[in-house]
């Protein structure tokens, strides 16, 4: 069924049932400036995921992106290393429909010619225009990220999926019109070698009320797609003579997840041989004993990353993400994970609740020792990191201080869970 043939409605229980009304095709609410700025602000409008499920979350690095063909109007980056093109079209511009799925085209082909470094650039000139953007283009992509990012993973994982034409393009509007629909499979046929997917995507905006402050309704869905091409074909002409000497064998390549690129992590082994050919043998042994120990008295779950190992307190519910306490590094060091709050966060706990914990944690380890940073450490600051054998003599004590934030974490989901279920 359409969109377009059913009403959302605000229901408040047992008072009232406003069923909205969608905005005419020809109105003055919003302009296509309203557009990019809105997915820009909130790129989780934007249904990548319906597109590649393994895209991550994204994050706007550019507005009105210049290149040769004319100027990006949004320009993603995910946390998975994938590119986001972004147009923006109004319903009642339908005159533009055959423009903009050419200039997207051509945005597709310029991009792909482009390398991580271009992107952290783009990054660094949107950030400059924005006081409350800071950091560099990685460090953004961790606070983005439901995991911590490694550095070496997501620079390449972004060139390769540029040299492989893996990007998203999306055509984003109001309203879609059918007859776009049409172009886009006749237009696409000239680009059946790269590997981007298109998406025609729908905004529909309904009212809340006749009055300008009332606000709107924005409902998000696909309405076409394009997937990812994993075949072309080449038409070979041979001269005469010819057709005896070539031998054509067919090859069956199965689609699915073998195209994607897995992020490349370490075993236990792999990285208790790292620690032993950087650090030595007994701080192989010490940090063996020491995260095993962690993983017994708290029932924590290690996860080897490409350069660390992860302490995490698994999900109460067991279909969440986990929050990384404390991680070990495989050139023998330590460290205080900051994106531990991010995690935090993703379990639903309070601002407040979130800022206590941390700042109970890190305080108590800093005091401890005050290399540890009582604001925590990102992976991207190796120069922040402990020794591990200059701290052996301290391990009781940060093992105590691991055990109360575990305790404080479990206990701070239980008590948000209660309070919803009131």
């Amino acid at each position: 069924m359409s969109i377009r043939t059913v009403s959302p409605a605000f229901v408040v229980p047992g008072v009232s049932v406003r069923t909205l009304e969608r905005l005419p095709r020809i109105h003055t609410t919003f302009d296509e400036r309203f557009l990019q700025d809105l997915l820009s602000d909130h790129p989780e409008l934007l249904p990548v995921r319906d597109v590649r499920d393994d895209v991550g979350s994204l994050l706007c690095i550019g507005r009105e992106v210049a290149v040769s063909s004319g100027a990006i109007d949004n320009l993603y980056l995910s946390t998975e290393g994938y590119p986001v093109i972004v147009e923006t079209k109004l319903w009642r511009n339908p005159q533009a429909r055959r423009e903009v799925l050419s200039q997207t085209l051509d945005y597709i082909k310029e991009v792909v010619q482009r390398d991580f470094e271009w992107f952290a650039q783009q990054w660094k000139l949107y950030s400059q225009q924005h006081e409350n953007l800071a950091g560099d283009l990685l460090s953004r992509l961790n606070d983005f990220s439901d995991d911590e990012i490694d550095e070496q993973f997501i620079v390449d994982r972004v060139n390769r999926a540029l040299s492989r034409g893996d990007v998203i393009a999306m055509i984003v509007g109001d309203g879609i019109e059918t007859r776009l629909q049409e172009l886009v499979a006749h237009l696409c046929k000239d680009s059946s070698h790269l590997r981007y997917s298109l998406a025609l995507v729908e905004l529909a905006c309904y009212q809340f009320g006749n009055q300008d402050g009332d606000g709107i309704l924005v409902v998000p869905r696909i309405v076409h797609d394009v997937q990812p091409v994993q075949r072309a074909y080449v038409r070979v002409d041979l001269a005469d003579g010819l057709e005896r000497q070539l031998t054509v064998t067919p090859v069956v390549v199965a689609d699915g997840d073998a195209t994607k690129t897995p992020r490349v992590n370490l075993n236990e082994e792999d990285f208790l041989e790292a620690i032993e050919q950087s650090a030595g043998r007994k701080c192989r042994d010490q940090i063996e004993q020491f995260y095993g120990d962690l993983i017994d008295s708290f029932k924590l779950e290690p996860e080897f990353k490409a350069a660390a190992v992860m302490l995490k307190v698994p999900h109460p519910d067991g279909d969440g993400l986990g929050v990384s306490v404390l991680a070990l590094e495989k050139q023998g060091r330590i460290y205080n994970t900051k994106h531990m709050r991010h995690q935090l966060r993703r379990w639903g706990l309070r601002p407040d609740i979130i800022d206590q914990i941390t700042s109970d944690y890190w305080t108590a380890l800093h005091y401890l020792d005050s290399r540890f940073n009582p604001d925590g450490i990102v992976h991207l600051a190796p120069r922040q990191f402990l020794a591990f054998v200059e701290i052996v003599d301290k391990l009781p004590d940060i093992k105590t201080c691991v055990g109360k934030v575990v305790a404080a974490i479990r206990s701070a989901y239980e008590n948000a869970r209660e309070q919803v279920s009131l």
